[in-house]
């Protein structure tokens, strides 16, 4: 037995695993399910970070890397679609769709992290929540069968996430019950026209902003992609606030004169042009920048392919009412909880509902500092969960329990325990 990799994820208890397969085929994989090796961890590219990486939840793992598995398979412009799999990066993805009529929906964390990986841990990306961008799946059961789920080509002309009878493509995110070995995800129309209107705000004024954004988001006059950043994130003395618009020329002109004029009437102060620069411009036009500048401004400089053996870092990803209250709210429990201000992101996610991503940052080989980390962390949790704010991502130290029927669905697909339990799936 040994670790998974030669440097651990700073902060997350070490785990021993028997081998790392790295197949470079859908066929591999299922030889690998039929081979009798139990139970298997499938990761895409393992750059979960915060949340353990590659890490298993339990020892004794055998760890199935599907990062060779970098095929597009597909990619459809008029219909809006690519069939990817479990290596392809959202960079090496949108850098193929440079200069065409289509965009895929970027997150803000590293171009070398898997499409299919965030996908599945139901992440969010500029332009809509990343579950939206997923029509379909193949998926290796754990008898060794292919299967295809949801949309799929040839199935049909038009690409969508709902078909006729059950729904079972979201069977399989954040859950454990299989292995994803492609993804069929849905590509966003080049819009003519990207406008992003930067606000700043002071502290102070906290809950009356994200009151007037909600309102702007309630009214449809901003979709509902706008990211609000903490004085820490923003690097900044107050609050900034990122609106995208996007669409026809004289829509995006028309609605930033609008969007002025109502912050005139509320805390939000419009913000000199260098608070976006092109890096974040290109992001929200699903234009990859080769030297995934966004990145390392967030970790200070640590490229992707070190980052775990160079910095230490947690992360606390809970749901919160999309109110001013609650925001400020969530402002004073992780003043009370951290020991150090951590750089926090607020990201929209409908009319009703804003996901925090709390990012608290270390040194790797900081022993007392990991430790603070791991204590703030602790005190997030409980602070935010007697309050209902609950995470909607889980790292591998604190996986969540099954339900009754997801560890009976579990029982039926895996009788044989093929698959490691999951950071959903704990105790199925």
């Amino acid at each position: 037995m040994r670790p998974v990799f030669t440097e651990q994820p700073a902060a997350f208890r070490p785990r021993t695993i028997t081998e790392v397969l790295r197949p470079a085929s859908a066929d591999e994989v299922v030889e690998i399910v039929r081979s009798g090796r139990r139970p298997l961890h499938p990761v895409s590219t393992g750059r979960n970070w915060g949340l353990g990486s590659g890490l298993p939840v339990d020892d004794g793992a055998a760890v199935l890397d599907l990062s060779r598995l970098d095929r597009v398979r597909a990619l459809d412009l008029e219909r809006g679609y690519a069939v990817v799999e479990p290596g392809v990066t959202q960079g090496a993805l949108a850098e193929l769709l440079r200069g065409t009529p289509r965009i895929f929906n970027l997150t803000t964390s590293s171009l070398r992290t898997s499409v299919i990986g965030n996908v599945l841990e139901r992440g969010v990306g500029v332009h809509r929540a990343r579950a939206e961008d997923l029509v379909g799946l193949e998926v290796v059961l754990a008898d060794g069968r292919r299967e295809h789920v949801g949309w799929w080509p040839g199935t049909s002309a038009v690409p969508r996430p709902h078909a006729a009878g059950p729904g079972l493509t979201h069977l399989f995110t954040q859950s454990s019950f299989a292995v994803v070995t492609a993804a069929v995800v849905r590509l966003l129309p080049r819009p003519e026209e990207v406008r992003v209107l930067p606000f700043t705000f002071a502290s102070d004024d906290l809950a009356d902003a994200v009151d007037a954004l909600r309102s702007w988001t309630e009214q449809r006059l901003v979709p509902p992609t706008t990211k609000v950043y903490n004085p820490v994130a923003a690097q900044a003395d107050g609050y900034l606030a990122h609106v995208c618009l996007s669409g026809a020329g004289e829509v995006v002109e028309a609605l930033s004169s609008v969007l002025l004029a109502a912050a005139g009437r509320s805390p939000l102060v419009a913000a000199p042009a260098y608070s976006v620069d092109d890096v974040v411009r290109a992001t929200y036009a699903g234009d990859p920048d080769p030297a995934d500048t966004w990145f390392l401004r967030r970790t200070a400089g640590c490229p992707a392919d070190r980052f775990d053996a160079e910095r230490g870092l947690l992360m606390f990803l809970p749901v919160v009412p999309f109110s001013g209250e609650a925001v400020a709210l969530t402002e004073e429990l992780i003043r009370d909880c951290c020991a150090s201000a951590p750089a926090v992101t607020v990201n929209v996610l409908d009319s009703d509902a804003v996901d925090h991503v709390v990012g608290l940052g270390f040194p790797a080989h900081d022993p007392a500092a990991a430790a603070e980390a791991r204590e703030s962390l602790d005190r997030l949790h409980k602070a935010f969960a007697a309050h209902g704010f609950l995470p909607h991502r889980r790292d591998v130290d604190r996986p969540g329990a099954a339900t009754a029927l997801q560890a009976r669905i579990g029982r039926a697909l895996d009788p044989d325990g093929v698959f490691a339990p999951g950071r959903y799936s704990a105790g199925r």
